[in-house]
């Protein structure tokens, strides 16, 4: 009996180091294609694109490289939100990297939603500061609670923390500077115009606005020139009554600030090879938009 005691001390030991090193030291692992340590070791970025997938799928980072001719970096998550952007750009500062120009995701969906994680890897790349923050606004809005905590502190990237290098491996063959390489194809218009939108959302929730808020204020005192960026959703979505409410919220939020509509840029959202959903863009789309937004932000 007191050997089984023994064993299963020791492995509460070993789990508690396990979490211990996952959530305090892991982080500063160094991610070679994509995520907050990859661009942390870029020192300097010219430009750098910060948002969620719509960014991932929506931004060709060889276009925008040569494009720009300057060091372009894309960090997105799936659902990345207000709140987490900003712990992002304030890891990002507290490292001591230097930020000429940043675009930052106004995406209605992510801004209208309680604080919450859609993607994991966040929580993998964040610094412990980032993760406290991100989960008190879990707790503050969200309710979160003990099956949260465990999710986000315990149970979050175990695989990723023990299969580091494998899956630095295939991500070096799918990610180049955070920017996406894989070809997606496009879809028909019979599938897409028969999908379904997430429907409305009551408002922009508070706390995401105050977070763009202080991005805003952040930007200022470090003097880095931000830009409000919308990505084209299929006409269907972008035409609905709800969605065009919410991006006026959004709008009035940011007002004052440098804003990219969808609308300036002249993109077809209606050519249903642009898109793989009503939200992301194909390998196509995301060629072409690129080209057209640096076309009207450079010129």
């Amino acid at each position: 009996m007191k050997k089984y005691v023994k064993y299963a001390f020791m492995g509460l030991i070993f789990a508690m180091v396990f979490c211990c090193i996952k959530n305090f030291v892991a982080y500063r692992l160094p991610g070679k294609s994509s995520g907050m340590q990859a661009a942390i070791q870029e020192k300097n970025i010219d430009y750098l694109f910060l948002g969620s997938s719509l960014f991932r799928q929506g931004i060709d980072i060889n276009i925008a490289l040569e494009e720009t001719k300057g060091n372009c970096f894309i960090i997105s998550y799936n659902g990345n939100q207000p709140v987490q952007m900003r712990e992002e750009l304030a890891m990002l500062l507290k490292h001591q990297v230097e930020i000429e120009n940043i675009y930052v995701d106004l995406y209605v969906y992510s801004a209208a939603l309680r604080p919450a994680i859609s993607d994991k890897r966040f929580i993998w790349d964040m610094d412990t500061r980032g993760k406290i923050n991100v989960f008190s606004e879990m707790v503050e809005h969200s309710e979160a609670g003990t099956k949260e905590f465990v999710d986000f502190f315990i149970s979050a990237n175990n695989e990723y923390f023990l299969f580091y290098p494998i899956f630095q491996l295939v991500g070096r063959n799918e990610f180049y500077k955070g920017g996406n390489l894989r070809e997606t194809p496009g879809r028909t218009r019979n599938v897409l115009d028969h999908l379904e939108t997430p429907g409305d959302r009551e408002r922009i929730h508070e706390a995401q606005k105050q977070a763009l808020i202080d991005i805003i204020t952040m930007c200022k005192e470090q003097g880095i020139h931000l830009t409000f960026l919308e990505i084209p959703k299929y006409y269907t979505l972008e035409q609905a009554d709800y969605y065009q409410r919410l991006q006026g919220e959004l709008e009035q939020i940011i007002e004052g600030q440098e804003y990219i509509s969808a609308s300036q840029v002249g993109f077809d959202n209606r050519n249903p090879e642009n898109y793989q959903d009503l939200f992301h863009l194909s390998a196509r789309g995301r060629r072409e938009y690129t080209k057209q937004l640096l076309n009207v932000e450079l010129r």
